[in-house]
């Protein structure tokens, strides 16, 4: 019965949003995938990511990470998580290459 019902309204949506889904040609590519392609497609290796510190309390701490790639210094990055930090120093790098 649930899968009948989560079927007919997948199906639901489908119809609505088809000529939508169809004709969009965007497509949103986060820095840290940009960085890692551009990394492998250039050095054949992933970037690394280190944690520098760690600060704030528990609820609302902030998270300094910085990354490079192969022959590179680091670039820092900061956010209220270390998924967001590593987001924000890939960001910060891509476009000190111009990316």
């Amino acid at each position: 019965h649930s899968f009948k019902m989560k079927f007919s309204a997948e199906n639901f949506i489908l119809k609505l949003w088809r000529e939508h889904l169809n004709s969009s040609t965007n497509t949103f590519v986060d820095s840290k995938t940009k960085l890692q392609e551009y990394s492998l497609k250039i050095y054949k290796s992933l970037p690394i990511y280190k944690v520098i510190d760690n600060t704030g309390p528990k609820h609302k701490p902030i998270f300094k990470v910085a990354v490079r790639i192969k022959n590179t210094k680091f670039v820092n990055g900061i956010g209220n998580s270390k998924k967001e930090a590593e987001q924000n120093a890939a960001g910060l790098f891509l476009k000190s290459l111009g990316k």
